[in-house]
Formats: C-alpha cells, structure tokens, sequence
C-alpha cells in the first residue's frame, strides 16, 4: 500500500485533478454515460493530471447510488490509465460509502474519497468510525478524507487527520475546501509526513501551496482547466510571479460566476463550449444569462 500511494502523490504532485462534473440526461437525474469520455478527453487534452469524480461539483450526493456506481465506471474505463481517478464515495450512510467503496475497488479506481457524513453534527470518534469502515470495504485503494465543513457541517480536525494517519494503513492524505487560511494551516502542520494535502479552495490555492499542500482539487477547472494548469504549472517552475499572475485570473474568473448558481454556471461554461454536460440536479438553479461570453472577455484560452 504504500508503494501504491507514493505512486499516487508522485503522479499527482503540484498538479490541478478538476472536479469533474457529472454530465446528466434530460430528466436531471440520470447519467448521461455517452458524454463521459467526451469530458473526459476534454480535459486530459488541456494538461490535467488527475480526475476527482463524483465529488460536490460532480453532485455526487444528490445521485442515486446506482448512478453514482455507473459513472464511477464509465469514468475509469474512459481515462483508461492515462491519469489517477479518484472516486468520490462519501454519503450520509455507511453502508452506501461502503458499497461504493467496494464497487471503486473492483472497478479499478486509482483511489477513494469521502466526505464526511452531513447536515448532523458528529464528533471525531464517529468520523473515525465512519472512515474505518470506508478503508475497511477497500483496503486496497488509497482513501482521502474530504473536509468541506462549511458544507457539510462536519469537518476534519488537525486531531482527527493525526488519529486516522496512524491508525489507517490506507490513509493517502485529506482533501480540504477550508476557506480559513490560519485553518488550513492548522491541517498541513498536523498531516503525518506520509500524507497528501490536496486543495479544494481555489481563491487560496498558491498560498495553500506554499504552507505545504501538494496538489489541486478544483471545481471551476472542469470547465476552464487552463489557467489552473497554468498556475501549477508556474509553481512548480518557481515562476511565482506567473504563478500570481494565474491566481489572479482565476479570481476573476471565480466572480464571473452567478452569485447562487455556481453548479449551474460550470455546467453552462461546458455547454458554452461544446459539452453535452446537461442541467444541474433539481432543484438546484441553472444561470439565466451566458458565462463562458463573459470569461472571454478578460480570458481567451
């Protein structure tokens, strides 16, 4: 396992993995398998290293488990080992992270993740528990923990992340949306060496990177994943001042967003540009006006 997790953070360091959206049919509720690969290449041909699927940007939560089981599929048989996946396979209930755990493990995902439980508030000796069932279902698969409190109301403390580092062979690392930077820092510090720090928060990314994080998970870059390879790009060249440069845009970007509807406005940009990705899950809300124009105006790919 741990030659299989330095594989993974090899493969995956200062690189961006979109948080892939999930293309839907016409219902708003079904998978629209077809346009898998096509996102899929999509984004492998603009320089990505790793795919997160089925995560908050995927709306993997809002899925049945069947469809979430059928994406998950459909997704590693596109990529075809040409990046990591990592499936997103956290819910409200155990025994549906466990199935889809399972089902990843056979399937051939490069790796797992889950968020933690939501709406209830819950403490750190029931995360642990929920988790230890997780890596128990795939003991062979890397597994993040994914920390997006602000969301799910349960997070990840740097005292959790500590207890599960040593008590889970399995444990990769965590994947945290924290907007606090004095928080995330608090998770970095306190990661056991072995682990990985991938960054859900795209407004803060260069500064996650340079308190130790050692990837990127974004949601925005399933649909404009260049200036994000950009930036990591730069990074990674000690180019800080492109970096900055990159940051920057993404910013501008981020605004362009409409304010209520960033799910929605993704799934546009991709539609904007030739992608069959479909609505958002009802009820959540679809833009009313183009996005992707509006990018273009101070960015063209």
């Amino acid at each position: 396992m741990n030659e299989r997790i330095a594989t993974l953070r090899e493969k995956l360091l200062l690189g961006v993995a979109p948080a892939m959206a999930t293309p839907l049919d016409h219902d708003g509720y079904s998978v629209n398998l077809e346009e898998v690969p096509e996102l899929v290449d999509f984004l492998l041909a603009r320089g990505v290293q790793g795919l997160f699927v089925g995560g908050t940007t995927g709306e993997g939560i809002l899925l049945d488990a069947s469809e979430r089981m059928q994406l998950h599929e459909k997704a590693v048989t596109a990529v075809n080992g040409r990046v990591p996946v990592l499936v997103h396979v956290g819910a409200n209930r155990t025994d549906t992270a466990v199935a889809l755990a399972r089902q990843a493990e056979g399937i051939g995902a490069d790796a797992i993740a889950a968020v933690t439980p939501t709406f209830y508030g819950m403490s750190d000796g029931a995360l642990a528990d929920y988790y230890h069932a997780i890596a128990a279902a795939a003991p062979h698969l890397p597994l993040f923990l994914y920390d997006i409190p602000h969301m799910a109301v349960n997070g990840i403390s740097p005292a959790l992340l500590q207890r599960l580092g040593a008590e889970l062979p399995n444990l990769a690392g965590v994947k945290t949306s924290q907007g606090n930077v004095q928080t995330l820092r608090e998770l970095t510090d306190a990661a056991p060496p072995h682990l990985m720090v991938l960054i859900g928060n795209e407004r803060i990314a260069l500064g996650a990177l340079a308190l130790g994080a050692h990837g990127l998970i974004s949601g925005l870059s399933t649909a404009v994943p260049e200036p994000f390879v950009a930036l990591m790009a730069a990074y990674k060249a000690g180019n800080l001042e492109e970096a900055r440069r990159q940051q920057r845009l993404i910013n501008q970007l981020l605004d362009l967003l409409p304010a209520g509807a960033r799910l929605g406005g993704i799934k546009q940009i991709l539609q904007e540009r030739g992608l069959n990705v479909g609505k958002v899950v009802p009820p959540r809300p679809m833009p009313t006006a183009p996005v992707w124009a509006k990018m273009t105006a101070v960015w063209s790919p």
